[in-house]
C-alpha cells in the first residue's frame, strides 16, 4: 500500500472534523479580511481553503462508496488497523470474530491493502490526484512527513496485542481429554 493511501485511511475518521475546520477557517478569514492583510491575499487564501474543503467532501464520498463494496470482515480489519473507533468496534462489529491465526491476520491485511489499492485507483484516488488536490496543505504534508519519519506507528494507538478478536484455528485430529 502506498503512503498516500495510508494517509487517506488514517485520516478517514477525521474527515468530518477537517471539513468543519476548513469551513471555520474560511469564515474567520472572511471576517478578518478588513485587517492589515491585502484583500487579494485574503481572497486567495479563502479560495484555497474552500477548494480544500470541497476536495475533502469528494474524498469522503468516494471513500464511503469504496467501503460499501467491502465485506464485513474486510471492514472490520480496516476498522481495527486504521480507524480504531471504539463505538464501531463495540457496536457494528461486536459479534465479528476473525477466525485465523496471527500470521493469517497479516496475510489478510496484505490482501485487503492490495484490494484497496485497486479500488482507490479505479475511483480516481491515485497519487497524482492526492498530490494535486491535498498535497499542498500543511496538515497533509505533516501527515506524510510523520508517516515517512516514524512509520505507521506514528498514527496507530498503542494497543494490547490481544485486542483483536481472533479465534485460533481448530487443530485436526486432536481430541480434548475426557471427550
Amino acid at each position: 500500500m502506498k503512503d498516500y493511501q495510508k494517509i487517506l485511511l488514517y485520516l478517514y475518521p477525521k474527515l468530518g472534523g477537517l471539513i468543519r475546520c476548513a469551513e471555520e477557517i474560511v469564515r474567520a478569514k472572511a471576517v478578518a479580511s478588513g485587517t492589515d492583510v491585502r484583500t487579494e491575499q485574503c481572497i486567495e487564501k479563502i479560495i484555497e481553503y474552500i477548494r480544500f474543503r470541497d476536495e475533502l467532501v469528494v474524498l469522503s464520498e468516494k471513500m464511503d462508496k469504496i467501503f460499501a463494496t467491502l465485506g464485513t470482515e474486510e471492514r472490520y480489519l480496516l476498522e481495527y488497523k486504521y480507524f480504531r473507533r471504539k463505538s464501531r468496534l463495540e457496536g457494528e462489529f461486536a459479534g465479528v470474530c476473525v477466525s485465523c491465526s496471527e500470521r493469517t491476520y497479516f496475510r489478510r491485511q496484505a490482501r485487503l491493502a492490495s484490494k484497496l489499492n485497486g479500488l482507490f485507483v479505479r475511483s480516481g484516488l491515485d497519487e497524482g490526484w492526492f498530490m494535486r488536490s491535498l498535497g499542498a496543505f500543511p496538515y497533509i504534508q505533516d501527515a506524510l512527513a510523520k508517516l515517512g519519519g516514524c512509520g505507521e506507528s506514528a498514527f496507530a494507538d498503542k494497543r494490547a496485542k490481544s485486542a483483536l478478536a481472533c479465534r485460533p484455528p481448530e487443530q485436526k485430529g486432536r481430541k480434548l481429554r475426557g471427550a
